[in-house]
């Protein structure tokens, strides 16, 4: 009589509810955390590429006949964020209707701080096309 005393006590336990629930929920709320984190930080870099891509288009606009290497020496120093040398660029010359361009294009692989997931499709790519008269 005792023993089913006791069976029917533990099934009324609400002792460890509270972790449980707690367990649940800090789990999602922890990786929603670090899916903001991670977002950002890929935001931020597209932003760096973005500005190293303007920062090139105005070395063109100001002088047409600039260099790919001055280019790219311009875009590396303008990089601040870490990793910046599995950047990768791209230069080119096209013509649309007559009109004669450069084109420029900057990749970034993009390497998650968070361990185990697979990132081998997040690619970072940045392309600008700048007039050259």
């Amino acid at each position: 009589m005792r023993l089913v005393a006791r069976l029917g006590s533990l099934r009324r336990c609400e002792a460890g509810a509270a972790a449980v629930e707690f367990a649940l929920i800090a789990m999602v709320a922890i990786s929603f955390l670090l899916g903001i984190v991670e977002f950002g930080r890929a935001l931020y870099m597209r932003n760096e590429l973005s500005f190293a891509a303007d920062i090139a288009t105005r070395k063109i606009l100001i002088n047409p006949a600039v260099t790919d290497g001055e280019l790219e020496a311009a875009i590396r120093a303008s990089i601040t964020f870490g990793g910046g040398e599995a950047l990768q660029m791209t230069f080119g010359t096209e013509s649309v209707d007559g009109v004669s361009f450069r084109k420029i294009v900057l990749s970034q692989p993009l390497t998650l701080l968070v361990p185990n997931i697979s990132t081998a499709g997040i690619m970072l790519t940045i392309d600008r096309r700048v007039p050259v008269a």
